[in-house]
């Protein structure tokens, strides 16, 4: 190569380089977008719903006396679990805030 290519090669190579800083900036702009996800979470089974309730520890020879306090404390049974259920729901419902 002579001297007046090597200078005319450096040249060059300083406008290619020159030309990449005059580029436009690429901005970045971030974007919040609230989207639902749904993220599984299951509840562990409250003691009180795994009982027996009270309806299966009567017999049909019992009295009807006996049977309706046992359809009683059953009913109490179940809403005690709905209550433990529905606070381990919300326990699900909270920590995917």
């Amino acid at each position: 190569m002579t001297r007046g290519n090597l200078s005319m090669v450096c040249l060059m190579a300083l406008a290619g380089v020159l030309a990449g800083c005059a580029a436009p900036r690429t901005v970045i702009e971030t974007k919040i977008v609230a989207k639902p996800v749904v993220v599984h979470c299951t509840p562990a089974l409250p003691k009180e719903c795994m009982d027996a309730y009270a309806v299966d520890r009567v017999s049909e020879a019992d009295s009807a006396v006996a049977i309706n306090r046992a359809m009683q404390a059953e009913l109490e049974q179940r809403r005690a679990c709905e209550v433990r259920l529905r606070a381990a729901l919300q326990g699900c419902a909270d920590a995917k805030k």
